[in-house]
């Protein structure tokens, strides 16, 4: 089956490929084109205006390490055009800190009309930093031209004024967790499931053999998304300063709301105390000039988030070389999903992901190590081979804290596990201790298109996706799950001073949400990444004396990056433009985005046995 998954998977990497090569064969002649035709001077000086408004223009998801590939990054950076679909949750917070203290900056202002969303805790860890800034008594302003949904609008509720544009509207949908079930498809096209799983909340391989969501799944799940919703309703309503149940009321309403107000779905948003002024983009820019206008020349004085970034950045360039201090903390992201070998951006590859980790293991610098996990797991192998890195790292002597984000489950708490300590957030989801793998046969479909194997094989084994499974051949695999089951919460036991009936107890498949994990002692803490790096200077006893290094994979792009003028680019972009080109209409293309997705997802099934430690635990 893995051959399978394979093969389809290259086949549509390879489709992918093709289609970036063509691009980037495009955008390297026009680089030729740019430099021959007068390469220009570096005259694009950033600078920020006086008494500036920062824009928090947050694009596409939040996310804890991009998932474009170098030269995406490397171009998007010369040419000074947004990493398309994502932003990195750091740089977002590190904009608003330097905000705060940052004298030529006077409002924030949060633009949400390109922001699709993140999870609820990086929502809480933007909304904290806003809350921050707002103690420099620096007004923060919040305007969509486009209305609220449930990640915009929680984010907003921070915001000391709240504009909408007239015809928009704040529309909250809820969390939601839905899977596709695929049994009776298999059942009509006569293929086999073989599923094998340990834990009765195991859910992630239920859509091979039902045609809905077990009792035991769909109230793990109740149980743990009724914290994040009351959560989401009692900080929104806290942050906007207005009554829980009137709030409510609005969502599960909306229809009586908009009766009363005509239909007038921002008039509603606005009476209902959601919204502060209902403002067209005319308004809002008249509004933005009243508070920062140039009138030499018209125009309002802002500076959005990626410039101000790359300025931050360069004035802490000497700041961020830390490897020039004596003592230093690692901080390594672990996010995507867990996969065997080696992958790109946005995938934790059991390959690449032990280099990191040596790379940390062999700079004397390094005396203690944060590992920043985002992710619902994936190869049991591979899961395996990262958290025997991350023991041999310990043997060192030098302390390992995890530091969950979003998502910290299944083979995310299995590479959680080594830590010296684990810190979770509020709204983490983690736990899923559990094992399962799914191997179909097409012996049946095949049998109705007439085509049918035989042959001898010298060992009774079924090897073949056309042979049905034995039960000889269900007892090797069920046995090889149960045996990485007790693997698994070995581990946890070990590392969490738990007996080994303690952990199954807890585990079993179950989700845990961030504060009821830390009841039942999957982990020490709820802080975020600042909280566990102060930790791991505690543990390695480097008081306030150390740096902070960033472990990342290696960017050969950098150097080119640093080498070339904005002027160059910005003719570039402009030739692509008269050449009816754009970065968003090619990259971003749907069918490009529909074939990444694909191969994405077959990749992520390459355990060499075929087991997994996965949780499809993801929000909606």
């Amino acid at each position: 089956m893995k051959k399978i998954f394979k093969k389809l998977g290259v086949f549509l990497d390879a489709t992918l490929v093709f289609t970036k090569r063509t691009f980037v064969f495009i955008i390297l002649l026009l680089i030729v084109v740019g430099i021959f035709s007068g390469g220009g001077s570096n005259d694009d000086i950033l600078e920020i205006p006086e008494n500036a408004i920062l824009n928090v223009n947050i694009q596409g998801v939040l996310v804890e390490e991009l998932t474009t590939s170098d030269f995406e990054r490397a171009f998007a950076d010369f040419a000074d055009q947004p990493l398309l679909g994502e932003t990195l949750v750091t740089d977002v917070i590190d904009a608003i800190a330097a905000a705060k203290t940052d004298d030529s900056i006077k409002y924030l202002m949060l633009d949400f009309d390109d922001f699709i969303g993140g999870s609820p805790s990086k929502l809480q860890t933007v909304a904290a930093a806003i809350d921050d800034f707002k103690e420099s008594e620096k007004k923060v302003i919040a305007y969509s031209s486009l209305g609220y949904g449930m990640n915009s609008y929680y984010l907003a509720s921070h915001a000391d004024e709240i504009h909408m544009h007239d015809y928009s509207e704040v529309f909250i949908e809820g969390y939601r967790s839905y899977r596709t079930y695929y049994k009776s498809f298999y059942d009509k096209f006569f293929i086999d499931a073989n599923v094998f799983k340990v834990g009765k909340y195991k859910a992630f391989v239920e859509p091979y053999f039902r045609d809905n969501m077990s009792e035991e799944a769909k109230n793990n799940i109740i149980e743990w998304m009724s914290v994040l919703w009351e959560n989401y309703l009692d900080d929104i309503s806290t942050a906007r300063e207005i009554d829980r149940v009137s709030f409510e009321n609005y969502i599960n309403s909306l229809d009586t709301a908009l009766k009363e107000n005509e239909g007038d779905a921002g008039l509603t948003a606005l009476n209902s105390g959601l919204v502060d002024q209902l403002t067209n983009k005319r308004q809002f820019r008249d509004y933005l000039f009243s508070l920062s206008g140039d009138e030499e020349d018209n125009s309002i004085n802002t500076i959005d988030m990626r410039r101000y970034s790359k300025i931050i950045k360069n004035n802490k360039s000497a700041l961020d070389k830390a490897s020039e201090d004596d003592s230093n903390i690692a901080v390594i992201v672990a996010s995507g999903g867990i996969i065997n070998g080696t992958g790109g951006p946005g995938t934790i590859a059991d390959e690449d992901f032990i280099t990191l980790i040596r790379k940390a293991y062999d700079d004397e610098s390094i005396k203690a190590l944060v590992l920043r996990v985002d992710s619902g797991g994936g190869s049991a192998y591979a899961s395996e081979v990262i958290a025997d890195e991350l023991e041999k790292f310990k043997e060192s002597g030098r302390p390992i804290v995890a530091s969950m984000g979003g998502v910290a489950a299944s083979g995310g708490y299995y590479i959680s596990a080594p830590a010296d300590k684990i810190y979770a957030e509020k709204a983490t989801i983690t736990g899923s201790i559990g094992v399962g793998g799914f191997l179909p046969t097409f012996e049946r479909a095949f049998d109705q298109l007439g085509i049918h194997e035989d042959g001898y094989s010298t060992v009774d084994i079924t090897t073949s996706i056309l042979q049905t499974l034995t039960e000889k051949d269900k007892t090797i695999l069920q046995m090889g799950t149960e045996n990485v089951y007790q693997k698994f919460i070995s581990k946890v036991s070990e590392n969490r001073n738990m007996t080994i009936e303690e952990v199954d107890m807890i585990a079993q498949g179950k989700v845990w949400i961030g504060g009821k994990a830390l009841e039942i002692g999957l982990v020490d803490a709820i802080g975020n990444q600042e909280d566990a790096i102060k930790a791991a200077a505690e543990l390695a006893e480097l008081g306030d004396d150390y740096g902070i290094t960033m472990i990342k994979r290696n960017d050969p792009f950098s150097t080119f990056a640093a080498s070339f003028g904005f002027s160059v680019l910005n003719k570039m972009l402009t030739l692509m433009s008269h050449m009816g080109f754009s970065i968003p209409s090619i990259i971003d293309h749907p069918l490009i985005n529909w074939l990444k997705i694909q191969s994405e997802e077959l990749a992520q099934f390459n355990d060499p046995r075929g087991i997994y430690l996965n949780c499809y635990c993801e929000i909606e």
